[in-house]
C-alpha cells in the first residue's frame, strides 16, 4: 500500500507499507498509490492506555470483537481495556477472553484496581478491594498495565515484584511523597489519571504527584476539560512535558450515547449533558471523550499539535515499549487521515483500511 500526498511535519510525503509495518517513506511524485490523501493531516493511530469503554461495550463484559471495532471508528487504534475492582473471577474471565479481533489492536490489559485505597476508590465498587497477593496476580494473563496504592498492605512488596513483569501505575491512592518514592524505586513508572482519586499536591506535602514529577517517571492524564481544569492540565505539562505525559480517554460504557441511567463497574451512573456521574453522590465515574476529542482538547488549551499528538501516540508506545505511535520507517502501520478540524477520512490498522 502507498499513501500519497500524505502531511506529515512541515511537507507531503509518501508513506509505503508492506506487510502491516512502513517500509519506506519518500518525497516527490508517485503514479502509484492506493490512498491519496490530498495534503490531509497524517498521524500515527492513537493508543489508549486507559479505557473502559464505550458506545454501551465494557471490558468487564468480555466481548471485544464490537469494543475493537467501536474504538477503531474513533481513532484509537491500540488500547489496553481497562477492568474495574470487581470480582476475581470476573477480572479472571475478562483477562481470559479472545481479543484477537479485527479493529484496534488490543495490546493487553490495563487491571485498574482490586489493589487500591478505599479512601480514593472513586467511582470502583469498595466491596471488591482486596490486599494485594502476587500469587493471585500471577493467575492474570496479559496484563500490560496494574494500577495500585502503593501504601496499602503488601504494597511496596508487590510493585517490587510485579514491576518487571507490567508497568506498575500509582493510582487511587492516599499515599504521601515519602511512600511513592519508595513505589517508584521499587519500580513504578507511572501516575494513574493525574490529579483524579489520589492525594493532591500540596506544597509542604507533594504527594505522589510530586514524587512523580521529580523522579522522572510517565503520567496519564485525562484531557476531556471537565476531570482536569485547564490550569492543572498545563502545570502537568509543564512538570511531566510530552515525553512522559499520556493523554487517556478513560471513557466507560455511556461514552457517545444518549443522555440516561447506566451501570459501569456494577455501579448505576448517569449520563448527562457530556458528564457521567455516580448515580446517587454524583461524583464523576468516567468520562465521555474519545482519545482523539482529547488531543482535540490539549490543542485547545495551547499545546502545539506536535505535542498534543505526541502524548496520545508515540508517549504510551514508548511507555509499553512497542514499535508503534509514529510514522517512521520499520513502525506498525497504524496512521490515521484527518481533515484540517481534525475529523477523520481514514483509519488504517496494520496496514488495512478500516474507514
Amino acid at each position: 500500500m502507498i499513501i500519497k500526498n500524505a502531511f506529515s511535519g512541515e511537507k507531503n510525503k509518501n508513506i509505503v507499507i508492506e506487510n502491516g509495518v512502513i517500509a519506506d517513506i519518500t518525497e516527490g511524485h508517485t503514479d502509484r498509490y492506493d490512498i491519496d490523501a490530498d495534503g490531509k493531516k497524517v498521524i500515527p493511530g492513537l493508543i489508549d492506555i486507559h479505557t473502559h469503554g464505550m458506545l454501551g461495550l465494557d471490558t468487564m463484559d468480555a466481548d471485544f470483537e464490537p469494543l475493537c471495532i467501536a474504538y477503531a471508528k474513533y481513532g484509537t487504534t491500540s488500547l489496553l481495556p481497562t477492568t474495574m475492582t470487581m470480582c476475581y473471577d470476573d477480572l479472571l474471565r475478562v483477562v481470559n477472553a479472545k481479543t484477537g479481533f479485527s479493529g484496534a489492536n488490543i495490546l493487553g490489559f490495563h487491571l485498574e484496581g482490586p489493589y487500591i485505597s478505599p479512601k480514593y476508590k472513586g467511582a470502583q465498587d469498595e466491596n471488591n478491594i482486596k490486599i494485594p497477593e502476587y500469587s493471585e496476580f500471577k493467575k492474570f494473563k496479559n496484563v500490560k498495565m496494574i494500577t495500585v496504592a502503593p501504601e496499602v498492605k503488601n504494597g511496596l512488596d508487590f510493585i517490587k515484584k510485579v514491576s518487571g513483569e507490567t508497568v506498575v501505575s500509582i493510582g487511587h491512592t492516599a499515599c504521601d511523597y515519602e511512600i511513592a518514592v519508595k513505589a517508584i524505586e521499587n519500580g513504578a513508572n507511572c501516575l494513574t489519571h493525574t490529579f483524579n482519586a489520589m492525594a493532591p499536591m500540596l506544597h509542604r506535602a507533594p504527594g505522589p504527584i510530586g514524587a512523580g514529577a521529580e523522579k522522572h517517571i510517565y503520567a496519564q492524564i485525562i484531557c476531556d476539560g471537565l476531570h482536569v481544569h485547564k490550569a492543572a492540565f498545563l502545570a502537568a505539562y509543564s512538570m511531566f512535558g510530552a515525553d512522559r505525559l499520556c493523554l487517556i480517554s478513560d471513557s466507560i460504557r455511556p461514552a457517545k450515547l444518549a443522555d440516561g441511567e447506566y451501570e459501569s463497574g456494577g455501579l448505576p451512573v448517569v449520563l448527562k449533558d457530556n458528564e457521567i456521574r455516580l448515580k446517587g453522590n454524583n461524583s464523576l465515574a468516567g468520562s465521555c471523550a474519545t482519545l482523539l476529542d482529547c488531543v482535540k482538547k490539549a490543542i485547545e488549551f495551547g499545546i502545539d499539535e506536535k505535542s498534543a499528538v505526541k502524548m496520545a501516540t508515540e508517549t504510551p508506545a514508548n511507555l509499553l515499549k512497542i514499535k508503534k505511535g509514529r510514522i517512521k520507517k520499520g513502525y506498525d502501520a497504524d496512521i490515521l487521515i484527518l481533515d484540517n478540524d481534525y475529523n477523520i477520512c481514514n483509519v488504517i490498522i496494520g496496514g488495512r483500511v478500516i474507514i
